[in-house]
């Protein structure tokens, strides 16, 4: 078994989960990378493996609202890499609407998908991860603190996660140090496309708000995550990567 750590990255097919992915990889770690969409899983596998950084690279299909789903990707983890030492809750969807029009299944799928789906990746994380220090980090959002219109479902999840973090911080202490990454406009191909960064108008609209005056990169997310990781005296925080368009 390599001393290298083992880490489970959910939502790994796209946005800052497949950067995740990505970064751990070519560092040689073992990763799997969990994943709901086939084409975009076979997509970032197969970038990797013409980098020759595959090697190590576990795919999981589950849903993380389904319990045996979550359970036997933790226990397929185990059984290749011989443990797990990171997970990182990446997995979301969003089905926005205004209150009037906001349906029950688009409450439930993006409750279940950010919220209920940490907590179960959480809850096998540990199950899976009996000794020794680890990490788990959670993906928050602004909007979990402040709001924001049309987002009832996702707002709700996302804070719920934040406090989710807080509540998990100080029941695994000290073995395991629980954090909450909080990304500002990054750019994804959702962000991208969400706020038309495509055009000079969206990009100028979305940046005239960042007072580093840019759209944050997938570095600027790895670079952080790799601090969370390195720290040893630091849990339950939120960790803000948005080049100070939010200040709390």
């Amino acid at each position: 078994m390599s001393d290298d750590p083992v880490a489970v990255v959910t939502g790994g097919a796209s946005g800052l989960g497949a950067a995740l992915v990505a970064h751990f990889a070519r560092k040689g770690w073992a990763v799997t990378m969990n994943y709901r969409d086939e084409r975009k899983a076979q997509a970032v596998f197969g970038a990797l493996e013409r980098e020759g950084a595959a090697a190590r690279l576990l795919r999981a299909k589950a849903d993380v609202s389904n319990r045996t789903q979550v359970r036997r990707m933790f226990a397929e983890t185990v059984e290749a890499f011989g443990k797990v030492d990171i997970l990182i809750n990446c997995a979301g969807v969003n089905r926005d609407a205004p209150l009037l029009e906001m349906t029950d299944e688009a409450w439930d799928t993006v409750i279940n998908a950010h919220l209920k789906g940490t907590f179960i990746c959480c809850q096998e994380f540990v199950l899976h991860h009996p000794d020794g220090p680890g990490h788990i980090i959670n993906l928050g959002a602004t909007c979990g603190l402040q709001g924001r219109k049309n987002g009832a479902n996702f707002c709700s999840a996302k804070g719920g996660v934040l406090a989710l973090t807080k509540c998990l911080a100080r029941e695994l202490a000290p073995r395991i140090q629980v954090n909450c990454l909080i990304p500002g406009s990054v750019d994804t191909p959702e962000v991208r496309e969400r706020y038309r960064l495509d055009t000079p108008e969206g990009l100028k609209a979305v940046v005239s708000h960042i007072p580093m005056g840019r759209i944050g990169a997938l570095q600027d997310i790895t670079h952080m995550v790799d601090a969370i990781l390195e720290a040893r005296f630091t849990t339950g925080v939120n960790f803000y990567v948005n080049g100070g368009d939010f200040m709390p």
